[in-house]
């Protein structure tokens, strides 16, 4: 599956999961979907300067009748734990965070990062997923955006290369 392929399973997923704003960071290995996500006009598009900034945006969108998703790197992810902790956890508030899963396994980059992400979300009690395919995307996606209203916690996607269309699939080798 190309980038662009993937990026629009992935984007058609988060609709159908009934997203109605998402916040989002500019990252390279995200471009497909975040173009995605800017060429929607039926969708509020809150672009960032910070992460954790999203956080807050999304909170607040929450509270007045919004399905929210915040698409970061895992990076931008450790820089919000601030916020993630004393709102989103402390309140309550159902988030769908997609975290780009940089130093993933195979991933020659970030590997600090890639063996901290699942560390730290299983501290802060966030059930994640890892997402390897494309073609699972919008099943796992709306499942997740469930668990996130029914617990009233954020719940973490980790988009992975292959998912993005970045790289080939493990069966694929």
């Amino acid at each position: 599956m190309t980038e662009e392929e993937a990026a629009r399973t992935i984007w058609s997923g988060l609709k159908t999961a009934g997203i109605n704003l998402v916040a989002t960071l500019p990252d390279v290995n995200l471009a497909e979907l975040l173009r995605s996500v800017e060429e929607d006009r039926d969708v509020v598009h809150v672009p960032l300067c910070r992460e954790e900034e999203g956080i807050g945006v999304c909170a607040g969108a929450y509270l007045v009748g919004k399905k929210c998703a915040a698409i970061m790197q895992n990076g931008g992810f450790f820089n919000s734990n601030n916020a993630i902790v004393s709102t989103l956890l402390q309140y309550q508030i159902p988030l769908l965070l997609l975290i780009y899963y940089a130093g993933d396994v195979g991933d020659r980059t970030f590997s600090t990062s890639g063996a901290m992400t699942e560390p730290v979300l299983q501290a802060l009690g966030i059930r994640y997923y890892v997402m390897r395919r494309a073609q699972e995307a919008a099943e796992l996606i709306k499942r997740a955006q469930i668990l996130a209203e029914d617990s009233k916690r954020p719940v973490a996607l980790l988009l992975t290369k292959e998912v993005l269309g970045r790289r080939p699939a493990l069966s694929a080798l």
